[in-house]
């Protein structure tokens, strides 16, 4: 039997709230730990915002849904499991609010379940429009906004960074992770361990290496404090000598796969034995050769064998007369990890090593026995492959979970700064919408955010003069006549008289809908979606002409539906700026890898809500000066939102009167300076921060979409006849 339970938007933010009123406990400056117990007695002391959440006991759907969404979003950037479900709270009561104010005034319906189906489509064209928010208007602010705040974590064209400001950023993730306690040490010990593995070159392959193996490069140690963490130089296999010789200076290493005793018979076939002599005879043979192949081994200097499988006693019994050291029972994870970070590839037949040449054997500078807690594992110093030096971090805690906490927040800090050192493309920040031109809602929300409105040519001086007004106090400012002229190349004045005296609005929502305009607003000018190469510069500029303009009259198109439009007079008067910018298009050209970039590599902002401060205040000014009502709604209903993360910031008990201060100031900062002043001196990631909302705006629509829940009552298949069990 199935069992149908609506879904409103009222359940939704019951279920949020009731995950925000947990995470609270731990967010922020002022947020403490919080203690699991489980039914076996363990503990679990944390404030991981994910951790917790996976604690949980969560039976219903839709929660489990949430903590998935969060999850996804953590193994991207790392962090940002509590803000996560702060944003999410915070939209959908901003969704329920406006979906209530535009019901009460505008229903026709006079029976629930009329004004309950009602709210739902009023809700999911709400959402329809979040879909396209981030490519029409997020992106934007960010290009054009946002980035003027930045600093980066960069120093020179290198693309160095400094211990200090690797420790800004570190130690406010630790903050959040585990506390004021032990934060500084660890992001001190993050920074050593960041700066030993990283070479001259080849960073962010040292990064995706420590993300991808860093569960073979880290071992944890459990019943000693956090302060005996320590980083050791080379590999740690988690295993011990089965046979250990000391050496002195550097040796040699074969990997191998597979048992070097040679079997009785080959698999397959079948080995006949008539008597005891035959047997014994057969066992001494099989000696001789582990004699020979070791003695070979020791012959080419080999003082390490180290195998994924189990060797027989005559193997180690001749290994130790030869001084060679065994490692054996390796997990194939580290072994497969030692072999690249050794360039080499492991042996599987025995009868392979009597052929083995320099190139199958590993360079090691050392290998000896070290004591971590209670247990010996072996380690391996190994020598430096360009981008990597190798090294291994140890982190102790006093009790499991502690120890626990301490990888998780270890693990996650790297994957944050793997985030950080990548610069976030235009193409990367659309990807997450997903907008299917086949979707009628996708399709209808899409051309709310870019239809150009005729009115808006009408109202063109008195818009114009507005936003010139605002632009001295670092408002959105529309691009100039002379700009947009100056993006399309050397178009000619037929060209110009053919394409401008044709109906401006006869194609308008066609070309919004399939061309994929792409502006950056440079000190030169503006390079406006016209591709082009050093290579062939000039072939590329004659051909564009025409997709210039048609892209210049789109420029027009989308900005009209923002209070910005021009007539086409004014482009045939400035017809020749746009020839006058050949030599800007050609510099251009040269660096046209970072016209597409959203946000560029190390870029980031002070903590304590300086993102959300100002997204909030250019969104604000954005929808002011929008002409689409759904343009405005949006932008308010995400501005307002974005806040509830720097007020749970800022909240000190029962009040909210910090947090009002704080943002006045801030605000006050913006209008009058620009800029926030006095900001703190630990630093976030920016990119982080923009993949949080994105993400937050993706699980949004995807829990509006669903209407109902069908629990599902069914027998299993190992259940005997006339026993049922129920599953919901």
């Amino acid at each position: 039997m199935n069992h149908v339970h609506s879904l409103d938007i009222g359940t939704l933010i019951q279920i949020a709230e009731a995950l925000e009123s947990i995470v609270c406990q731990c967010f922020g400056p002022n947020g403490g730990q919080v203690l699991f117990t489980k039914a076996t007695g363990e503990i679990l002391v944390t404030r991981d915002g994910q951790r917790v959440l996976n604690s949980l006991l969560l039976d219903h759907p839709i929660a489990r849904m949430i903590v998935d969404c969060v999850s996804a979003h953590c193994s991207v950037t790392g962090d940002g499991a509590k803000s996560f479900i702060l944003l999410l709270s915070a939209l959908l009561r901003g969704l329920q609010a406006l979906v209530d104010k535009g019901t009460a005034g505008q229903s026709t319906c006079h029976s629930f379940l009329g004004r309950a189906k009602q709210r739902s489509q009023e809700m999911k064209h709400v959402t329809d429009c979040l879909l396209t928010f981030q490519t029409q208007v997020l992106d934007q602010i960010i290009r054009q906004h946002l980035n003027q705040h930045v600093t980066s974590l960069f120093t020179g064209d290198k693309m160095t960074v400094t211990n200090d400001k690797m420790r800004s950023i570190m130690e406010a993730y630790f903050c959040g992770k585990i506390g004021n306690v032990h934060c500084k040490f660890l992001s001190e010990m993050a920074c050593d361990y960041f700066f030993k593995c990283t070479c001259d070159q080849g960073r962010g392959q040292t990064l995706n290496l420590i993300c991808r193996h860093f569960l073979d490069l880290h071992t944890a140690v459990k019943g000693f404090p956090i302060g005996s963490s320590r980083i050791l130089e080379g590999l740690v296999l988690h295993r011990d000598f089965t046979v250990y010789c000391q050496t002195d200076g550097q040796l040699k290493v074969l990997v191998v796969t597979e048992p070097i005793q040679p079997p009785l018979s080959d698999a397959g076939t079948t080995l006949l034995l008539r008597s005891n002599f035959q047997l014994q005879s057969s066992n001494i043979w099989i000696a001789k050769r582990v004699e020979e192949i070791m003695n070979f081994l020791q012959q080419n200097q080999v003082k390490l064998l180290l195998s994924s499988v189990k060797q027989s006693d005559v193997v180690l019994y001749h290994a130790k007369l030869c001084g060679i050291s065994v490692v054996q029972c390796i997990e194939a994870d580290e072994l497969s990890l030692f072999c690249y970070l050794a360039g080499i590839a492991p042996l599987s037949s025995p009868w392979d090593i009597l052929h083995t040449r320099d190139t199958d054997l590993a360079n090691a500078m050392f290998c000896k026995p070290v004591l971590l807690g209670a247990h010996r594992y072996a380690q391996i110093g190994l020598m430096n492959r360009g981008d990597f030096s190798p090294h291994c971090v140890i982190l102790c805690g006093s009790i499991p979970g502690l120890t626990e906490q301490c990888v998780s927040a270890f693990h996650g800090g790297f994957k944050m700064l793997q985030h950080v050192f990548q610069p976030v493309d235009l193409c990367q920040g659309q990807e997450p919408c997903n907008t299917n031109p086949n979707n009628a809602n996708a399709n209808e929300a899409h051309q709310v955010l870019t239809h150009c409105s005729l009115e808006t040519v009408v109202q063109e001086d008195s818009i114009i003069d507005t936003l010139n007004k605002t632009s001295d106090r670092h408002d959105i400012r529309c691009p100039t006549t002379e700009e947009m002229c100056a993006s399309s190349n050397l178009v000619s004045d037929k060209e110009q008289g053919e394409v401008i005296t044709e109906d401006p609005r006869a194609n308008q929502s066609s070309l919004a809908a399939d061309v994929n305009l792409d502006i950056r607003n440079t000190q030169t000018g503006i390079l406006a979606g016209c591709k082009t190469t050093g290579d062939n510069l000039d072939e590329q500029l004659k051909q564009g002409n025409m997709n210039c303009v048609n892209k210049a009259r789109e420029m027009g198109s989308m900005l009209g539906q923002h209070g910005c439009a021009f007539s086409s007079s004014a482009i045939q008067k400035d017809s020749t700026a746009a020839k006058n910018t050949q030599r800007d298009i050609r510099g251009s050209a040269l660096t046209q890898e970072h016209v597409d970039v959203l946000i560029e590599a190390g870029s980031v902002l002070p903590v304590g809500g300086s993102f959300e401060f100002l997204l909030h205040h250019y969104l604000r000014l954005y929808a002011q000066h929008s002409l689409q009502p759904e343009v405005k709604t949006t932008c308010s209903l995400v501005a307002d939102a974005v806040l509830n993360i720097p007020r749970n910031i800022y909240n000190t008990k029962s009040t909210n009167r910090h947090f009002l201060q704080v943002y006045t100031k801030v605000s006050n900062d913006i209008q009058s300076k620009g800029c926030i002043i006095d900001g703190p001196r630990l630093l976030e990631s920016m990119s982080c921060k923009y993949q949080l909302l994105v993400s937050v705006l993706q699980c949004v629509r995807s829990l509006v979409t669903i209407d109902s829940l069908i629990g599902i009552d069914r027998k299993t298949q190992n259940t005997t006849e006339g026993e049922t069990e129920d599953v919901e």
